[in-house]
């Protein structure tokens, strides 16, 4: 059944409150800006790769000269992995010494790469299943579109896109600063672990941005279904309070927004099922790479605490702003994740219990309204990693608190290595 646009069926008269509407020249202007920002994380991904197939007038073309070159930067990327594991950072470097300190290079290198692999296998296995993905997503979006203004909702996914771009740009270029500070006379070993380093890091990061602005997108045609339902609960409490019955026509448009909402929530809701499914592998490597980089971060902050590394007042400047904008990022992902899944459904029932104690409107509308809660019941908004674990904010929350239990048993093993060696 086809739903037509709230906007063209709830005026503000209609919803008894009213508007704060924005200048035409502001909402231009907001969506010129958002539609900047998704222009330069498509970039960024086409440039890594990433992207199923170019973008020309909003429709995927699958050129053979991009898959040419994604296949050429695949292949450079897997020549260069050697260069990873440089020898001088075990002989010659300042974590020589440092038994743990090596681990840790090893294994945040290691889950690095299959990270990047990941992306790699994903983007040529499921080359098709991303471009459908794509497709409906961008019609979905459109639909959603009609909603009506979403001025409010549109600035604060642009601020979401605009601080992850920031903390994207600004992790590369402190993760680039603070290899270089690596002391080595090993200069052509040094210079070449330091590009392979950094396409690799750069490959990861924009690869974890690309599956962000993928989740900002749905949870924006979320929150766009969510302001409509809102709205429309609105008006109709504003038509009991100021009618002693609802005209015949207000109930058929009542009726027929409810539809398309339901239906327009029910496809955005099998969207993001969508997407978890096919980046489950790569979220959960995702994760994997974001523990073993917490643990670390945190315990190279322990040796610089009790100076055990030596370091200058430049060093310990970028070393802390390498911590924060790991977790900058990684907060950003989480907290979305979080939105799409525990939050959307309680969020969601809040909304269509505000329909409860409606009494002008008719049967039908009731019996839409109880097929909507049996939809929010039984399909709840819930993702496990790979099958394992629920991935939301109180998992982030006791992860990250293993991650200073890991830290303490290998400050440990640390002490422990210490007073062996003074015996």
């Amino acid at each position: 059944m086809k739903g037509d646009g709230i906007s063209h069926q709830i005026s503000p008269q209609d919803n008894g409150r009213s508007f704060h509407r924005l200048p035409d020249s502001c909402v231009s202007s907001l969506v010129g800006e958002a539609v900047m920002l998704l222009k330069l994380f498509y970039l960024y991904g086409a440039g890594c790769g990433l992207m199923p197939a170019l973008l020309r007038k909003r429709k995927f073309l699958r050129q053979r000269g991009y898959l040419v070159y994604t296949a050429c930067l695949h292949g450079v990327l897997l020549v260069l992995l050697p260069f990873t594991f440089p020898q001088y950072m075990y002989d010659g470097s300042y974590m020589s010494g440092n038994l743990v300190l090596q681990w840790a290079f090893n294994l945040t290198n290691i889950t690095r790469i299959f990270v990047m692999i990941s992306g790699g296998f994903l983007t040529w296995s499921k080359r098709k299943k991303l471009l459908e993905m794509a497709e409906r997503t961008f019609q979905h979006c459109q639909k959603c579109k009609k909603l009506g203004d979403d001025s409010s909702l549109r600035k604060r996914f642009r601020g979401l896109l605009v601080q992850y771009l920031f903390v994207l740009n600004l992790s590369v270029l402190v993760a680039t600063l603070i290899l270089c500070r690596i002391d080595t006379d090993q200069s052509f070993s040094n210079a070449t672990m330091i590009v392979v380093h950094i396409l690799q890091f750069s490959y990861v990061v924009i690869m974890t941005a690309s599956l962000f602005v993928i989740l900002v997108i749905l949870h924006w045609q979320n929150e766009r279904v969510q302001l409509a339902l809102r709205d429309l609960s609105r008006s109709l409490h504003h038509e009991e309070r100021n009618s002693l019955v609802l005209s015949g026509g207000k109930a058929r448009k009542s009726l027929s927004n409810l539809r398309n909402l339901f239906q327009l929530y029910s496809e955005n809701q099998r969207l993001i099922r969508e997407a978890f499914s096919i980046f489950d592998l790569p979220i959960a490597l995702i994760l994997l790479k974001m523990f073993v980089t917490n643990v670390n971060l945190v315990y190279h902050g322990v040796q610089f605490g009790n100076a055990s590394i030596e370091t200058s007042s430049y060093t310990r400047f970028v070393g802390q702003l390498v911590v924060i904008t790991h977790y900058w990022s990684a907060v950003l992902l989480m907290n979305v994740v979080d939105d799409l899944t525990r939050r959307s459904g309680p969020k969601m029932g809040d909304i269509l219990r505000e329909f409860s104690d409606l009494e002008l409107v008719k049967r039908e509308f009731h019996l839409q309204l109880e097929l909507f809660s049996d939809h929010l019941r039984c399909h709840p908004a819930i993702y496990k990693v790979c099958g394992l674990f629920v991935f939301n904010k109180q998992t982030s929350l006791v992860y990250f608190f293993y991650v200073l239990v890991q830290v303490l048993v290998l400050v440990q093993f640390d002490l422990k290595n210490k007073v062996i060696e003074k015996h």
